[in-house]
């Protein structure tokens, strides 16, 4: 049995890949808001409608930008717990990837509602198991490996276990799963 972890020096790296994805939804949001508010401003401005009003048509997007914000915070101080405590174990019939995160005495409130919903959502978030005799397919997508179940669902993530590429060792490990699906 193998256990690989993600380098220490490499946690910033694989923090700032993972919320760069989230970011973007998040600036999606912003930019939804904003337009939404241009616009209405733009329709106002036409009718000599008081200053209250458009202050008040400010505030969802001062609002929006705030929480946002604190949000993004938030989720890169959980993605950077997520990579100290991400193992992925291989031993002679499955592959593991582990998330141990129940005793961490560094999660908030938000991060321990974020784990609960997203154990709602797919059981696998935290921990999965594939057999490899179970192995649908093995790719690289963006750098990491991702290993599908013959029952995965890309929808909600379950049956998938990606290793990202920060793992220590992690040409070892691909050739190492690829050898056991031989």
């Amino acid at each position: 049995m193998k256990t690989y972890k993600i380098d220490n020096s490499k946690i910033s790296e694989f923090t700032k890949r993972s919320n760069n994805r989230v970011f973007k939804i998040k600036i999606l949001a912003i930019t939804i808001v904003t337009t939404m508010c241009v616009l209405m401003f733009s329709m106002i401005r036409q009718k000599d409608v008081s200053a209250e009003l458009i202050y008040t048509m400010l505030l969802p997007l001062l609002f929006t930008t705030i929480i946002i914000g604190l949000n993004y915070l938030n989720n890169k101080k959980l993605t950077n717990l997520v990579a100290e405590n991400l193992k992925i174990i291989i031993d002679e019939n499955s592959i593991t990837k582990v998330i141990d995160l129940e005793n961490d005495p560094r999660l908030n409130f938000l991060h321990r509602f974020a784990m609960k919903k997203a154990k709602n959502i797919t059981s696998d978030i935290y921990y999965s198991k594939i057999d490899f005799y179970n192995i649908k397919s093995i790719e690289k997508k963006n750098g990491d490996l991702w290993v599908k179940a013959i029952n995965s669902n890309a929808f909600n993530g379950e049956h998938i276990i990606v290793v990202p590429m920060e793992i220590t060792n992690f040409d070892d490990l691909e050739k190492e799963v690829n050898n056991r699906l031989k």
